[in-house]
């Protein structure tokens, strides 16, 4: 589905990593973990095709859909004309969608649970809508690969709960491989299959159990951090707890 072999990238003159080869698999979920400024947003741009590797390939078996931490809409769409916009690349040049196109962005709207938002102004959901119409509108382009810059950024517990449940669905129902990055490392241990840490001198990937450990994870924030295990409804839950000073 998705293979770095040896990818290095590079931007404004400052090499950001170097030798990362990693295979993710359909319905495979990898987390990326980093400080800021570490370069996050810019991997996953080389991953789209967006940024040219410095060195190295990706390999990409179909289409990748990109979720941005925003989306600001230059004009006063609907929430269906929006995730219709996914459907862009199945249409030919000047084509508008038909009713077809418009099925399936209602199919996806439903799917999130939002299908009866479908006639509502984008920009008056909130900003957990709003990031639930962003990956409705990556479903509906019907792309292997979903790669999604920061999904629980400024969202409440409750919606970050939502749409990372989201992500784990459309793997492992769906097939589609998820690509992320997140500042939360719970999120990681919640639903990803393997996470890549971005150390200020290094990266590093491997099953997130392995990843998310205190040493590591320590290591990764300059800071001291503790991972620790929870009962939950689910089962048991991995949290993660920094030690501030």
């Amino acid at each position: 589905m998705l293979e770095l072999d040896r990818l290095a990238v590079q931007a404004g003159g400052r090499r950001l990593l170097s030798d990362l080869s990693l295979q993710l698999r359909a319905g495979q979920i990898l987390a990326v973990l980093g400080p800021n400024g570490r370069g996050k947003t810019s991997l996953l741009k080389t991953l789209l095709g967006l940024r040219a590797p410095a060195a190295g390939t990706v390999r990409l078996q179909g289409h990748a859909a990109y979720v941005p931490q925003r989306t600001d809409a230059l004009f006063a769409y609907d929430v269906l004309a929006m995730v219709t916009m996914g459907r862009a690349r199945h249409l030919r040049w000047y084509a508008s969608p038909g009713p077809r196109d418009r099925q399936i962005a209602r199919d996806c709207l439903r799917a999130v649970g939002l299908e009866s938002l479908a006639e509502r102004p984008f920009q008056a959901l909130s900003g957990g809508q709003q990031q639930l119409v962003c990956i409705a509108r990556a479903m509906a382009s019907a792309s292997s690969l979903i790669v999604l810059d920061e999904p629980g950024a400024a969202l409440d517990l409750r919606n970050q709960d939502i749409i990372l449940s989201l992500l784990r669905r459309l793997a492992r129902e769906q097939g589609l491989a998820v690509v992320f990055s997140t500042h939360q490392p719970q999120h990681a241990q919640h639903i990803a299959d393997q996470t890549l840490l971005m150390h200020d001198d290094a990266c590093e990937v491997g099953p997130t159990d392995r990843m998310c450990t205190d040493e590591r994870l320590s290591r990764l924030y300059r800071m001291p951090v503790r991972v620790a295990s929870l009962s939950g409804e689910a089962g048991e839950v991995r949290g993660v707890i920094p030690l501030f000073r």
